[in-house]
């Protein structure tokens, strides 16, 4: 890791990832805003023929349990970036908070795999839209993940 406190990560535009991590081949890096994110990315996605974004982080030394398997707050901030980048396009780029975000953890994710995960919006209302996501190691799923966000300024 680098010697960067997240103190120094703020500034004008995107923020510089905590580490340098080489992108899973087909991936991207994705632009980060919120230092949090920032401090545990880096994040890539990749969009597939039909539009479909997929998101994916690969899992290092700061993202894993004693045991070396993911923590799931890890997985949990991935989830709500991408359900919330999911939120964010179906409401033509307008602002969105999470309301709630509720995930099932269905395997163990270890130290060097990378988690891709595939989120779209399900429903929306002017006010609030639904979000779904899968996650998955290769072609294992590890967890799925639903969430409400809340456009900001809509009633």
């Amino acid at each position: 890791m680098t010697e960067t406190s997240p103190k120094n990560l703020r500034g004008p535009g995107p923020l510089k990832p905590f580490i340098d991590a080489a992108a899973p081949e087909g991936f991207t890096p994705v632009e980060l805003f919120d230092p949090f994110e920032a401090f545990v990315g880096p994040f890539f996605e990749r969009i597939e023929e039909d539009g479909t974004r997929v998101a994916a982080f690969r899992i290092d030394e700061r993202h894993v349990r004693e045991d070396g398997t993911v923590h799931e707050g890890m997985m949990l901030t991935f989830a709500d970036a991408f359900l919330g980048g999911a939120a964010w396009r179906a409401k033509g780029d307008r602002p969105c908070v999470t309301l709630s975000l509720q995930a099932s953890v269905l395997a163990d994710a270890k130290l060097g795999d990378v988690v891709t995960c595939r989120a779209k919006a399900d429903h929306q209302t002017r006010a609030i839209v639904f979000v779904s996501a899968s996650f998955w190691v290769g072609d294992d799923k590890v967890m799925t993940a639903t969430s409400l966000f809340k456009v900001l300024g809509e009633r």
